[in-house]
């Protein structure tokens, strides 16, 4: 009778456990199906990709591809940097010699295999190469090396095939490293006009060294060759003037400052007439506040020249990429005193402001303005994306939001994207499940935020000449 009664109790408790872990089960299943639906949607989206530096076809001239080559000019390196290799030589990349390559750098990559950085640039191989492996190996280092040196050398049609695998629609291209070129492949990008050199080259007059400006950098040699020497503030500004109409004539979409790799982002308000008698003295004898003075000018001049013509600003601000540099110098609340300065200019802050995320979010908040570009920030980090957009999304109006790559190589921008993606619609699944959106309006927010903010606060169909 007690062993009967026990059998009957163990077998019930049996029922109850098993009941228990259906239901479980089916919780899990039910708590994963909003992310699942949405992230099969995000992947039906045309992406509009708001910033890129993709190379043209003429930079890989003469150049070999293998998986070094994209390693060496993708994030990833910097954590190896960081682990403690020594930077990629293009000398030693070159040389392909890829046993050689992986005892040098192999243990660092290994010792970067937790960071957001490794994982977005592997799940660009795994999209577009089938790699199956977990980490990078010695062994798939050598088989991506030979698929990769394959690809390059069609490079035009194995653009083709990745952009189309990876849905993109159009990508906004900075060139950061030839600020005055206009000659884009117009299938695949749109121009953007990257003004570093227009503002730091007014304090770099008659001494601006080959290395500051190489010689298609030089505004002043190129003024000289146009026919329109600069000798005074009026001549730079005329010719400044007549660099923005060359990039309206090549259907520019926005301007791009990302002088906080090199200065503060403070950009104080500085007189014409104060500006004219800096810019009249000889660059030897200007103090590095005065040159800032003159490149405070140069941005104010260029953010009202973008009001007149209709141009967004995108800005530079949080973490500088690369190892070794003055963070602060970054810091999105520097540019308060812009946003209320010019309230018909429209500026879009890049990468979540990271570290100081909430601050970026709140500038988006405050300012009709003010737009957020979350731009790279899945890949310096996947949490701290997910918090911030989360926190972003309880403050600021979802028309808002854009989304950008920032990256050398078509895989790099693969694998952000896909970072991308699995942040928004993780972010969007977790309101759901929270009751603090329906699925519907959650749908919305990915489609604005992949692709229609894009085309309507850029403008793009009419900027473009081409319908999307």
């Amino acid at each position: 009778m007690y062993s009967k009664k026990r059998s009957l109790q163990f077998f019930s408790y049996f029922l109850v456990v098993i009941l228990l872990s259906s239901l479980t089960i089916s919780c899990d299943r039910g708590t994963n199906a909003p992310y699942k639906r949405l992230r099969d949607y995000i992947g039906t989206i045309k992406v509009i990709n708001t910033h890129e530096h993709q190379r043209q076809p003429a930079e890989y001239a003469g150049q070999k591809h293998n998986f070094y080559t994209l390693l060496a000019h993708s994030y990833l390196q910097s954590d190896l940097v960081s682990a403690g290799a020594k930077p990629l030589r293009s000398k030693l990349v070159n040389q392909g010699n890829l046993d050689q390559l992986w005892e040098k750098y192999g243990q660092y990559l290994d010792f970067s295999r937790n960071t957001s950085y490794y994982s977005h640039f592997l799940v660009g191989f795994k999209v577009l190469y089938g790699l199956n492996e977990p980490y990078f190996t010695k062994e798939a280092v050598g088989s991506l090396s030979e698929k990769i040196a394959e690809n390059y050398s069609h490079r035009e049609q194995w653009y083709d095939e990745a952009v189309r695998e990876a849905g993109f629609e159009v990508m906004f291209l900075d060139q950061y490293w030839d600020n005055f070129n206009v000659d884009i492949d117009n299938k695949y990008f749109a121009l953007v006009f990257n003004i570093n050199q227009l503002v730091r080259s007014t304090s770099l007059r008659s001494k601006m060294t080959e290395k500051e400006a190489p010689e298609d950098q030089n505004i002043y040699k190129l003024a000289q060759r146009d026919g329109h020497p600069i000798k005074t503030l009026d001549d730079y500004l005329a010719y400044a003037d007549k660099l923005f109409q060359k990039f309206l004539d090549h259907n520019t979409v926005c301007l791009k400052n990302s002088l906080a790799y090199g200065r503060s982002l403070d950009f104080e308000y500085i007189p014409y007439e104060k500006a004219k008698i800096l810019f009249a003295q000889p660059a030897s004898l200007i103090s590095e506040p005065e040159k800032k003075a003159l490149q405070d000018f140069m941005f104010h001049w260029a953010i009202q020249k973008s009001i007149e013509v209709g141009l967004p600003i995108q800005i530079h601000t949080g973490y500088l990429a690369g190892n070794g540099n003055t963070l602060e110098n970054s810091r999105p609340t520097k540019l308060n005193n812009l946003f209320l300065r010019y309230p018909k200019a429209t500026f879009v802050l890049f990468h979540g402001g990271y570290p100081w995320t909430g601050e970026y979010s709140a500038l988006g908040k405050m300012f009709p303005n003010v737009y957020l570009d979350i731009v790279w920030l899945p890949q310096i980090s996947r949490e701290a994306a997910v918090r911030g957009l989360d926190e972003m999304f309880d403050g600021v109006p979802y028309n808002k939001f854009f989304w950008g790559g920032d990256c050398h190589f078509i895989e790099e921008s693969v694998g952000a994207l896909e970072f991308g993606r699995d942040v928004v619609a993780q972010v969007l699944a977790g309101r759901v499940k929270r009751g603090l959106m329906t699925e519907e309006v959650a749908r919305d927010v990915a489609l604005k935020i992949f692709r229609e903010n894009a085309l309507r606060t850029f403008k793009l169909e009419e900027r473009m000449n081409r319908s999307f």
